[in-house]
């Protein structure tokens, strides 16, 4: 029960700016070849090899970076939200990295070795085997290391603030124009919440005598953040909300980031992604102290 929770846990989801993942991919394949080439940690019978031992480590180091490029291109189009990304998520598709890795040396085998049993199942699942001994650092050390080290930076942040929102409450009106003749309509700052993408629509969330209700507009919610400009404490907290600092009332901290939770809205928490939780820390703090 204690593992199952653990995995569960929020993590970042860090591939969405695939050129920071190109650079760190090409970092660890250096190092790869350089822990390889000193220390030799696999036996190599030389007198199999169609081509020089250098080249074979050359191969094995960098071969895993177009396989893993193109795997993670294809994750980051596919999950649409980042927010639920859990350490067992991470666990489970580097996982899949490592196999298909593991997967390409073997059928590399003809390439580098003339032995006759390259296409045997024992060099199948030596293959895999060696490149989750070498994976293996990165799924079982430096992922919960990673996660200890995002908790406890944002939890010390969120020892250092107040978790009640201060921020006094101004009561504004302000007239939204939308793309559809039409539609505009009226956003009263004072009792607005939040709003989140839904699709081609944004949904507009404001509190009621009756708790909370909602309010589906077809606009971007780049083009409703920016006809708030002049309310500097609306704040985009994730590239799918933008919320209203004056109504929160907790905050709590994960290794993804923040989550907020806002007064008269009990329904679910709203994420501030790991992008923005400097900003957030300096735009809330500020605010709480007026």
């Amino acid at each position: 029960m204690k593992i199952n929770a653990y995995i569960k846990q929020a993590y970042p989801f860090y591939y969405e700016d695939l050129k920071k993942v190109f650079i760190l991919l090409c970092c660890m394949s250096i190092i790869s070849f350089l822990f390889s080439y000193l220390f030799e940690p696999f036996s190599m019978n030389q007198a199999e090899h169609k081509i020089s031992s250098l080249w074979i480590l050359i191969l094995h180091a960098f071969i895993p970076i177009p396989i893993a490029l193109g795997y993670l291109f294809l994750l980051n189009k596919t999950v649409k939200n980042t927010s639920h990304w859990t350490l067992g998520k991470e666990f489970l598709h580097l996982a899949h990295v490592l196999f298909l890795i593991g997967l390409a040396s073997f059928f590399l085998r003809d390439f580098i070795y003339t032995n006759p049993d390259n296409w045997s199942f024992r060099y199948f699942w030596e293959e895999i085997r060696n490149t989750f001994l070498v994976g293996s650092l990165i799924l079982v050390v430096i992922l919960p290391l990673n996660l200890e080290r995002l908790l406890y930076r944002h939890f010390n942040f969120l020892n250092q603030i107040a978790t009640k929102s201060s921020i006094t409450k101004k009561s504004n009106s302000i007239h939204i124009n939308t793309p559809i003749p039409g539609e505009q309509f009226e956003v009263n700052i004072g009792t607005f919440l939040f709003a989140k993408v839904e699709s081609n629509y944004i949904e507009i969330i404001y509190s009621s005598v009756t708790g909370f209700e909602k309010l589906l507009k077809r606009m971007t919610l780049k083009e409703f953040e920016e006809q708030l400009s002049s309310f500097p404490y609306v704040f985009k907290v994730h590239r799918s909300y933008l919320v209203n600092l004056q109504t929160i009332e907790s905050i709590s901290g994960n290794a993804q980031g923040y989550m907020l939770r806002l007064k008269n809205f009990s329904e679910a928490a709203i994420p501030v992604s790991r992008s923005k939780i400097q900003e957030f820390n300096r735009v809330f703090t500020n605010y709480n102290k007026k």
